[in-house]
């Protein structure tokens, strides 16, 4: 075998061509690369993030009825924003001193905003004249109900009535409100007696009324039939009353 001598350039002792500055470079630009490429995507994972648990907070909020929060001052009038006509809240205490928030001697006015928050707005904007009425010189409809008033303040009320031409509306707009024993418009008179015992009185009067003391004052109102009779109908709760609604003759 023939041996072939290279020639060797300058004085150094290395048989290998030392590299050249591209291959050193490259490895540097590869890994500049990989680092833009995990820069961006951790921020594309990241939008992808925030745009998700923005989107579910949104969901959520719409799927549990939300709706923006009231700004203070927005309500007009009784401080509070009343329902729509007719509207009447799921629950609220028949008292013998006033309904809900609403408790006889208060004004006029801090009454009726009490009275709107269970039962919506009134039939009318303010109160109507009832002037000879014995203790009362006006009166407030909501459908399921009226509210008297005497000299400016708040003084009774009465629902409205199974009975046909008695209270303030027909029978369907009769709220599912209970004493606070748990009487109900609609209940008769066993059941009546039940809750109350002997408090509990059934009157003849006015084609069959009723009539029971509780702790909070006097509750009475008008049953849909008279009391006594052997044979159906038998008489039921037909509405509720509490303090002054008019002259006697106009009441229980």
């Amino acid at each position: 075998m023939r041996i072939i001598h290279h020639p060797r350039t300058g004085g150094g002792t290395s048989t290998a061509d030392p590299p050249d500055g591209g291959a050193s470079s490259a490895p540097v630009e590869v890994l500049f690369q990989e680092a833009r490429r995990r820069e961006r995507r951790r921020r594309t994972v990241a939008a992808v993030v925030l745009l998700a648990v923005g989107g579910l907070a949104i969901g959520l909020f719409f799927a549990v009825g939300g709706s923006p929060p009231r700004s203070p001052g927005n309500d007009a009038g009784s401080g509070h924003a009343p329902g729509p006509p007719g509207s009447v809240a799921s629950h609220f205490t028949f008292r013998g001193n006033g309904i809900g928030g609403a408790t006889f001697g208060q004004p006029q006015a801090v009454a009726i905003a009490e009275l709107d928050k269970v039962l919506g707005s009134p039939t009318t904007p303010r109160p109507a004249s009832d002037a000879g009425n014995c203790t009362v010189d006006a009166a407030l409809t909501w459908p399921v109900l009226t509210a008297y008033f005497f000299r400016g303040r708040f003084v009774g009320y009465d629902t409205a009535s199974l009975v046909a031409g008695k209270g303030s509306g027909p029978p369907n707009v009769i709220p599912k409100a209970t004493t606070a024993a748990g009487l109900r418009i609609g209940d008769d008179v066993a059941q009546a007696r039940r809750i109350y015992g002997s408090a509990f009185l059934v009157l003849f009067s006015q084609g069959g009324s009723w009539r029971v003391a509780t702790p909070t004052g006097k509750l009475d109102g008008y049953l849909t039939a008279v009391p006594g009779r052997p044979t159906p109908p038998f008489p039921r709760i037909a509405d509720v009353s509490a303090g002054s609604v008019g002259c006697p003759a106009a009441s229980p």
